[in-house]
């Protein structure tokens, strides 16, 4: 798998074919499709990427149309109806399951070195409402579906009520029916978590939830590993996931747990489902998990209960550890087929656990594409005329220091070639666009979110940020197209913070953007006081919580992994808050109280986070 120098696409040496580099580039590239929105126009893209197969047919198309990176012959991935290495043949004589090779995903998926049936994305922590460590996948219920579908399934990445084959591994979320005798009354039809925090009641489907999403990833009530997706018969992955008879035994392990249930509860149980609304928008009473998803968490169709963005799989980003859209074809280099492998289904594959099966086609899956054949450029990526950058052009947007970038934050890159406009062009509205005055910035092969594009004064520059998915890595590959042409990728480490305060300049001196609390500049005219709390703005301190969206508006308080030490005149200032400032993009707010026993003067203020401290910026003091 050979990564292209830009990072958009990778190219497969075995099957000579070339992907997209970023397999979820529909999140960002609707290609002119409509973004969902209920009932709206179709075909149509979920804010998430995921969409209906002839929806992700119809992007395709449109990638094509747009000549993307100068191509037209753009595909969804091949499965063929026959092979040997699937571990299931279905009721038509197709082979499914586990350990497909034959198709393009699978031949993909062992590329990548994955193993079935571990996801290929880890969903780190989370919480949802007053759950945690719920997974963006599948869960049983104990319904059974027709034959031969297997049992009734809800999709907590998209909303989607369904069935799933019974060796397929997919989660569990136990639950109990009725109030915990001895909990506090029901007060109004909102979600009432119980004392201790590990059970939550739902009033409108009188159900009490297991508030811990994937307990089996931690506790397996004594059923062993898997080794295998088959091996032993009753397993838990390491991921919590299971086969719906391991999940029957792990919900009976729990009700005779230490001889009185978990928890002291011993009618623990899977959700049902109602057979009668298959699809979307399944909720109220009979609908328990569907309840929970629209009504009580208040998600919508398409959209995952945990977002997946920016993870990074060999040379791929942004892989979603759910399912894929997949067209039936004879080969990896053969066309889709105009029919697929029955009435109203298509072929998908699943990266959260290397299963392959089949969808009905107005379910939401994302989409992956390539072309057959290796990568070719009209203009040769890195050529005469295409963007041109070095390492040392990379800047912290605010105290230009260079070559490195800092998830989250506003960074600056300086080149040649970089566009074609003239004078200093500001984005407007938020979120920021990824593609501004035909020039984008990659980032690991993700179009990232533009603020400006600047042609002035004999030098270029395109301000944009780092976006947050690079979070966790060492180093990212950055590269600019500009007018349909690539420049050469170059590779920069990741830090974890770079503080930069924004300044600027009076009689020769470099003053912080400092702010009065009454958000009046503090200046000479208006210098700060002993005791008082000064707002200072800045970028690169790096990772926030709660989780931010990048090129949207920070909301609310966003507050830093790691606290900042802010001084002032030298001397250490007690700081109130330190993350992102509400209402806007990258930008960092401290609040900092200023010392006493400064003396009247411009004073110097540095921020330090870990070994790295920022360029000192003055502060007028009275």
């Amino acid at each position: 798998m050979l990564l292209s120098l830009d990072g958009t696409t990778v190219y497969d040496t075995v099957n000579n074919v070339t992907w997209l580099a970023n397999v979820n580039l529909a999140a960002t590239d609707r290609f002119g499709l409509s973004i969902c929105k209920g009932s709206g126009p179709q075909p149509c893209v979920n804010p998430s990427g995921s969409m209906g197969y002839q929806t992700a047919a119809a992007w395709v198309n449109a990638m094509n149309a747009a000549n993307y990176l100068g191509h037209t012959n753009w595909q969804l991935p091949t499965t063929p109806t026959n092979d040997s290495g699937c571990g299931k043949t279905g009721p038509t004589g197709g082979n499914f399951g586990f350990g497909c090779t034959a198709s393009a995903f699978g031949s993909l998926w062992n590329a990548l070195g994955l193993k079935a049936p571990n996801t290929a994305v880890a969903i780190p922590s989370n919480t949802v409402g007053p759950f945690s460590n719920f997974q963006p996948y599948l869960y049983w219920s104990q319904s059974g579906a027709p034959p031969p579908a297997g049992n009734f399934t809800f999709s907590f990445a998209t909303g989607w009520q369904g069935a799933n084959t019974l060796p397929n591994l997919l989660y569990a979320l136990p639950m109990i029916p009725g109030k915990l005798t001895g909990t506090p009354p029901a007060n109004g039809n909102g979600l009432q978590v119980n004392p201790g925090g590990q059970t939550v009641y739902d009033p409108v489907t009188n159900i009490t939830w297991l508030t811990n999403a994937n307990l089996a990833a931690t506790n397996t009530f004594g059923l062993p590993a898997c080794k295998d997706p088959t091996t032993p018969a009753i397993c838990v992955a390491p991921d919590g996931a299971m086969t719906f008879a391991s999940a029957s035994q792990f919900i009976g392990n729990m009700n005779t747990f230490n001889g009185t249930g978990y928890l002291g509860q011993t009618d623990w149980q899977l959700p049902t489902i109602d057979s009668g609304c298959p699809g979307y928008n399944c909720a109220g009473n009979q609908n328990p998990m569907g309840n929970l998803f629209y009504d009580q968490l208040d998600f919508s169709q398409g959209t995952p209960v945990v977002a997946a963005s920016g993870i990074v799989v060999g040379p791929f980003i942004n892989i979603q550890p759910y399912l894929y859209w997949s067209c039936e074809g004879a080969t990896i280099q053969g066309a889709c087929q105009a029919n697929g492998p029955a009435p109203n289904f298509e072929y998908s594959f699943s990266f959260g656990s290397g299963f392959e099966g089949t969808d009905l086609l107005a379910n939401d899956l994302y989409v992956a594409a390539y072309y057959v054949g290796p990568p070719t450029s009209t203009t040769p990526i890195g050529g005469a005329g295409s963007p041109q950058i070095t390492a040392s052009g990379i800047a912290n947007a605010a105290s230009f220091a260079s070559g490195s970038l800092v998830p989250g934050s506003i960074a600056t890159v300086f080149g040649t070639n970089l566009t074609t406009s003239v004078g200093i062009n500001l984005a407007s509205g938020l979120p920021l666009p990824t593609r501004f005055l035909n020039v984008a910035v990659n980032v690991n092969g993700l179009p990232v979110p533009i603020f400006a594009v600047d042609n002035a004064a004999g030098q270029q520059q395109i301000n944009f940020q780092t976006p947050w998915q690079v979070e966790g890595l060492s180093v990212a590959a950055i590269s600019v197209t500009s007018n349909g042409v690539a420049g050469a990728a170059i590779f920069v480490p990741v830090l974890n913070a770079q503080p930069g305060i924004f300044a600027y300049s009076a009689g020769g001196s470099s003053f912080g953007a400092i702010l009065h609390s009454s958000f009046q500049l503090a200046d000479t005219s208006h210098p700060a006081s002993a005791g008082e709390t000064v707002l200072i703005y800045c970028t690169g301190l790096g990772p926030v919580s709660p989780a931010q969206q990048s090129g949207s508006a920070a909301a609310g308080a966003a507050s830093t992994a790691a606290t900042p030490t802010v001084t002032i005149g030298g001397v250490t200032a007690s700081t109130t808050y330190s993350g992102l400032a509400p209402g806007f993009v990258g930008l960092y707010q401290i609040n900092a109280v200023v010392p006493s026993g400064l003396g009247t003067g411009n004073k110097p203020v540095v921020i330090t986070a870990g070994t790295i401290a920022s360029d000192p910026a003055l502060l007028p003091v009275q």
